[in-house]
């Protein structure tokens, strides 16, 4: 039989976007590129085993599954609907509920690509109970365009009942327009949504050198201080699926995220100085070797990248903020929060701290780092230091 898939095509007003690669045909240079790595290999980690790893399974054996929650994606390609309906059938998961919007009111073609799979099969993975909506962002616009259009759908997410965004893409730097897209950020946050964005896939590069140069840097909006930036790690399990090694994986985006300034709530003994924002804040796993399993275009592959960990922790989000209204309280956005946490005696039954590897230029160390931030989740330690700190409405 069938499965389906609730899949309403809606209206958002004007979307964004660009190409994930430079094309010397093209009159238009790409601005966003994504993250996603994946590989034909047969080692890929399960729904079960990451919710196991990062302590998701106890979430949800206690009724806990992101019911009542909504997860935003901005995307830059198409998903296949029957990719979806195997992955959820091989892993025991519900089919999602999921809502796709366009810009004003038009549908237009979009590209095939493994990002959009990647990103709706493990948010939902680990929070199989939450709502995806799915806003596209049209390719090949210039620089200010892009922007204005990737604000409207920031915007229109924020206001359309996301109480999690997840962006596993990004732009070599800061351009010509940029600003639109900080100020929708800004006024995410301000409404409580918490965005969570991928740090990058190129180490202490912006991204890769022949479309971003040689300068280190950080990909934007990684880099925005209204957002929680995921990096990445290398994880190896143990037979009974808890952690036996992790580490930072080379390639996870980190450093100084000039020239945006550090946020307020940025705080943490081993920040680097001085005025800047730095990145990451928070890793999951990313190294494509010792990846996930992708259900794509009609075939398993093994998936990573930094873009992994954006919908992963929107998908942990949910659950915190599920869990915290279960209780009749109301978690904060996820920036302030889990800098609160990680700066309390409750950091070591939170995360994970991760202390070794490098991404070339930072290294992983106790507490904080460029490479891997707080580290990695504990979810239900952390679920439960969340709701320590949240008021009752």
């Amino acid at each position: 039989m069938l499965r389906r898939i609730l899949i309403p095509l809606l209206a958002a007003s004007a979307l964004l976007a660009a190409p994930a690669s430079l094309s010397a045909t093209r009159a238009q240079p790409a601005l966003f590129f994504a993250l996603g790595q994946t590989r034909q290999l047969a080692t890929s980690y399960t729904p079960a085993q990451i919710q196991q790893a990062y302590d998701v399974k106890s979430m949800l054996d206690r009724g806990v599954d992101g019911t009542g929650q909504t997860i935003a994606l901005i995307e830059l390609d198409r998903f296949n609907v029957a990719d979806l309906q195997e992955f959820d059938a091989a892993n025991q998961l519900p089919d999602p509920t999921i809502r796709e919007f366009y810009p004003n009111g038009k549908t237009f073609a979009r590209t095939a690509g493994l990002e959009t799979t990647l990103d709706i099969e493990w948010a939902h993975a680990l929070a199989p109970g939450a709502a995806i909506q799915v806003y596209y962002l049209k390719n090949g616009q210039p620089s200010a365009s892009g922007w204005r259009g990737f604000a409207t759908a920031l915007s229109a997410a924020a206001s359309g009942g996301a109480g999690t965004i997840s962006i596993s893409f990004g732009a070599c730097r800061t351009s010509t327009g940029y600003k639109a897209v900080q100020k929708a950020l800004a006024a995410a946050l301000g409404a409580g949504v918490s965005v969570f964005v991928s740090s990058g896939d190129s180490g202490q590069y912006p991204g890769p050198r022949h479309e971003c140069g040689s300068k280190p840097g950080v990909t934007y909006p990684a880099s925005d201080p209204s957002v929680v930036s995921v990096g990445g790690t290398s994880l190896t399990l143990a037979d009974d699926n808890s952690t036996l090694a992790e580490t930072a994986w080379q390639l996870s985006g980190g450093g100084k995220g000039s020239p945006l300034r550090r946020p307020s709530w940025q705080m943490a003994l081993t920040l680097l100085p001085g005025k800047y924002r730095y990145v990451p804040d928070v890793a999951f796993l990313g190294d494509p070797s010792t990846g996930v399993a992708v259900y794509f275009n009609g075939r398993w592959g093994q998936a990573g990248g930094t873009s992994l960990g954006s919908p992963a922790w929107a998908g942990i989000w949910a659950l915190i903020r599920e869990d915290a209204q279960k209780a009749g309280k109301q978690v904060g956005t996820a920036p302030t929060v889990l800098y609160r946490v990680a700066n309390s005696p409750s950091y070591v039954q939170a995360f994970d701290d991760i202390t070794s590897g490098s991404n070339g230029r930072y290294k992983a160390k106790p507490g904080w780092d460029a490479v891997t931030g707080w580290g990695t989740p504990r979810v239900s330690g952390l679920a439960a230091s969340a709701l320590a700190l949240s008021p009752t409405p």
